[in-house]
């Protein structure tokens, strides 16, 4: 069947991309500031959970609150973006200064499927780094001997485990694309996460849905600041649509990062 021996050489080659990038992203420095940073986050835990037990602050909260911030603030918000903006950049850029682009180019594999499995590589590590943070996280702010808060919630921490995992596929997806397309793309990804979506997310009418965050806070399952804020000035979008809508735009953005891949000639700098 040439259809099926199709298919198979197309995942074989994915595969042998997706080796090959997880092996430099695994040894780079990146891989080493990143886990610091995740470290830093469990810290925040660690911190929380004292506070909670000695009650360094008067003002009460419960674990559900302390996590609910952590992962709309610390997690959703700085470490997704970061991990995906730092890895997802890259995975082109690098190999164009690094004049290690066209050792690619000369293989018997297509563009599109090089990127693809530069892709999957980076969403592998990019979970690998920031899941485990969020479960590390919820088992130190909830375990305790009474166990009925832990279990309860339990269900949330599985929302949030789906939602970290589809951030890191949409921003990721959206970064290579930035990568693909833009010399200076780590910049004009600095503005469009920290500038472009910390406005544009807040201001009224349609706007808000041309952000990826905006469809991520309308799946986030906690109650926290930036979602009160975007109900006050419009309702969410309804979460099923929210879901399509980040697959989609996966989708797409890969397409495009695929195409631009293929159609672009990169130059090298001597």
């Amino acid at each position: 069947m040439p259809v099926i021996s199709s298919l198979a050489k197309g995942w074989r080659d994915v595969r042998t991309i997706s080796f090959l990038t997880l092996d430099t992203l695994f040894w780079s420095k990146k891989t080493t500031f990143v886990a610091f940073i995740s470290l830093t986050i469990l810290g925040l835990s660690v911190l929380g959970r004292l506070i909670m037990a000695y009650r360094w602050i008067r003002v009460p909260f419960n674990a559900a609150q302390v996590f609910a911030t952590l992962m709309s603030t610390a997690v959703i918000h700085f470490l997704v973006v970061f991990v995906t903006l730092f890895y997802g950049t890259a995975l082109i850029s690098d190999e164009v200064e690094g004049k290690t682009l066209t050792y690619l180019f000369v293989r018997p594999i297509p563009k599109p499927t090089i990127l693809i499995g530069k892709f999957l590589a980076m969403a592998w590590i990019s979970s690998m780094l920031v899941l485990p943070t969020v479960v590390l996280s919820y088992v130190i702010l909830y375990l305790r001997s009474d166990l009925q808060p832990f279990m309860e919630d339990i269900g949330l921490l599985a929302k949030d485990i789906g939602i970290v995992f589809l951030a890191l596929l949409a921003y990721g997806s959206f970064f290579t694309l930035i990568g693909a397309w833009l010399k200076h793309s780590i910049l004009a990804g600095l503005i469009y996460a920290f500038g472009w979506e910390g406005i544009i997310s807040y201001l009224p009418g349609f706007t808000r849905k041309l952000t990826i965050t905006h469809y991520i806070q309308s799946i986030f399952p906690h109650q926290d600041s930036a979602a009160a804020i975007a109900m006050l000035i419009g309702e969410r979008t309804d979460a099923v649509e929210s879901v399509i809508t980040l697959v989609l735009l996966v989708a797409f953005f890969l397409a495009t990062a695929s195409l631009i891949l293929r159609e672009k000639e990169y130059v090298l700098e001597q």
